[in-house]
């Protein structure tokens, strides 16, 4: 590993970062029964966030500190539509190369295409299925 390496490697670390003043580094435990356990999960999934981030509110709200504001949470549709979004670029990029093959004079593999074909018909149904109401997977 060079040291041109190095530098690469952190700047990308940083370029990760959102806010170089925001980053939370210090931390508090607690050792906690399973009722306990249980209970904070309760209340964090009534809050719509994780157990930590209900815990790290909740404490610095009786701290008497200011809580920031949470960004919003993503529902299952967004999530799926992220997802989807991805699946879409994969087959774009496999469209793609495909294109370039037989451009540039080369043979394009049938079976190939009819996979291509095949991951955009799945892709297309677990669209559907989602927008008629099922949660289908791509």
């Amino acid at each position: 590993m060079t040291p041109d390496d190095i530098t690469s490697a952190a700047t990308a670390v940083s370029r990760r970062r959102r806010s170089e003043t925001r980053q939370r580094t210090a931390s508090v435990s607690a050792r906690l029964l399973p009722s306990e356990r249980q209970a904070i999960e309760r209340a964090a999934e009534a809050a719509g966030c994780g157990p930590g981030t209900w815990a790290r509110e909740t404490l610095t709200r009786v701290a008497g500190a200011p809580v920031p504001s949470r960004g919003v949470a993503r529902t299952e549709l967004s999530r799926a539509i992220g997802k989807w979004t991805g699946e879409a670029g994969k087959l774009g990029n496999n469209l793609n190369q495909l294109a370039r093959v037989a451009n540039s004079g080369g043979r394009v593999d049938a079976t190939a295409l009819d996979r291509l074909r095949a991951e955009v018909v799945a892709l297309h149904s677990a669209v559907t299925a989602h927008d008629e109401g099922g949660s289908e997977e791509a």
